[in-house]
């Protein structure tokens, strides 16, 4: 028995300048050849890893598994760059429902390549989704249902770098960060288990086959609902994200809860994830964190965050990865159910702490009414923007400003900002972006990389704070001279 992992496949991109794992299953020792390299492994327990000598970028080259009387060859192998794309529906968002997808659609480099993971909710539904899953090449009216954000990011680094690019997608909408992190792993930290607690007592004791009736019902009402859309946007191209909920009502959320569910914790780490390690990559892509902005959720994102990071870093055997996230753009989520502004928070803490990590600030990128913006260019560019700047060492303007220190002096708040490009700009209204307590707050101006604020009513001794863009939907008012916004910021400052 000799059998590849799916995602070596015809059109395959593989990691140049690092050893190239290439795995899947067999049955003895298996001799695996890339050009002028080769590389045996022996199976355990069914299964084999051989890893190929760095190659540089090029090709196409074809790839030839072998194992006793039998042989695999995958054709069309490029050597260039590889990135998982991981997440949930922002992640997902197919290229389709972008707001530029008649220009996008036709673009041709066949240089750039997406492969999807099959949404399985077991290894078992895995292997068999896996056999119409395939390489696509970004070829005109070919990448219809590729993850937007994964095709501007994989065209914005092509182009930068001159080499193959290839994006693995892997996500679901709706899915929770506990969703991508192996169970086991989650039972090691107090948030982790929570989740689990909180899925057992969902499921309580409804059996498998109670959960197999009520997903069929469910997923039948999904594809009615899409059905009823897609019809009204083919009457309507232009039609809004409301007038579609005024006609057809919320979708159908959530799913049913039972123990083969899709998003279950640790779930479509198994499922899905695990089986695309130990691909070689330079890196993550990331965007998710909506489906954890619930307030009795928000808090313990820090946590859980974090864990997703050190456990993707591990299962892809390689501590150097570099991880590039999307912070949350702005949505009018009800602030008495959901704390967007948490989530953003936790994500800038989590990526300043991971080490060879980036975050894309797209506060300004939201629809106060549509949780998945349509426009997806933007965050697809800013995001290939830091992995060009972090992975790559290129000098591109892709930091967004941020807040690096605050001193009261002279009843003035100096509020210092980096990554300005030389100066901050102010745009509409800066006092409805701005919160204060503790003072009164009597101007706001920009000079330079400082924000001002001329304060009233200051008691010597007594805390200041001052905060910016925390609400779900948040005014946005300050800009870098490259255009993107500040970050989001909350500060005390002694008086």
């Amino acid at each position: 028995m000799l059998r590849l992992a799916k995602v070596f496949s015809a059109h395959v991109v593989l990691q140049r300048d690092k050893e190239i794992a290439v795995f899947g299953e067999a049955d003895g020792e298996v001799t695996v050849e890339l050009g002028e390299n080769s590389a045996a492994a022996q199976s355990v327990n069914g299964r084999f890893v051989a890893k190929l000598p760095p190659m540089k970028a090029g090709g196409p080259y074809t790839l030839t598994a072998r194992c006793g009387g039998e042989t695999v060859t995958v054709e069309d192998v490029l050597i260039g760059e590889v990135w998982l794309c991981g997440g949930q529906s922002n992640m997902e968002f197919r290229l389709r429902d972008d707001q530029d997808y008649g220009i996008a659609d036709s673009f041709t480099d066949p240089r750039v390549r997406f492969f999807e993971q099959p949404q399985a909710a077991t290894p078992e539904q895995a292997e068999e989704m896996e056999q119409n899953a395939g390489w696509v090449k970004l070829e005109a009216g070919k990448c219809a249902s590729v993850s937007a954000v994964a095709f501007y990011a994989g065209m914005e680094m092509a182009a930068k770098l001159d080499v193959p690019v290839g994006m693995v997608i892997c996500c679901i909408g709706g899915s929770s960060a506990s969703a991508w992190i192996g169970w086991d792993e989650l039972e090691t930290f107090p948030i982790g288990r929570a989740y689990i607690e909180e899925f057992e007592r969902n499921v309580g004791g409804k059996t498998d086959e109670q959960f197999d009736i009520e997903n069929a019902a469910y997923m039948q009402r999904v594809t009615d609902y899409c059905t009823a859309q897609d019809a009204l946007k083919r009457e309507n191209p232009l039609i809004s994200v409301a007038e579609v909920t005024e006609k057809l009502g919320d979708f159908p959320w959530p799913p049913p809860f039972g123990r083969k569910m899709l998003r279950r914790p640790g779930g479509p780490y198994v499922s899905m994830l695990q089986r695309l390690a130990p691909y070689t990559l330079r890196g993550f892509l990331y965007y998710q964190g909506e489906e954890d902005a619930p307030k009795h959720r928000a808090g313990g994102y820090h946590a859980l965050f974090g864990h997703l990071i050190s456990a993707w870093r591990r299962l892809f055997e390689d501590e150097t990865l570099t991880f590039i996230a999307a912070q949350l753009p702005s949505f009018g989520a009800d602030p008495a159910n959901d704390d967007w502004g948490e989530i953003r928070a936790a994500q800038q803490r989590v990526t300043d702490e991971a080490g060879n990590a980036a975050l894309a600030c797209l506060i300004d990128c939201g629809e106060r009414d549509n949780i998945h913006p349509i426009d997806k260019r933007t965050p697809g560019r800013r995001i290939a923007a830091l992995a060009l700047h972090h992975a790559y060492g290129l000098d591109v303007r892709a930091e967004a400003p941020r807040v690096t220190g605050a001193e009261i002096r002279n009843m003035k708040l100096y509020i210092t900002c980096t990554h300005t490009g030389g100066a901050l700009a102010a745009r509409g209204d800066v006092w409805d972006a701005i919160r204060i307590t503790g003072a009164g707050l009597r101007d706001i101006w920009v000079s330079g990389e400082n924000i001002v604020l001329t304060l009233e009513n200051l008691s010597e001794g007594m805390p200041v704070c001052v905060s910016y863009a925390q609400d779900n939907w948040p005014r946005v008012a300050f800009f870098g001279q490259n255009s993107l916004p500040l970050f989001p910021f909350k500060l005390t400052v002694e008086a």
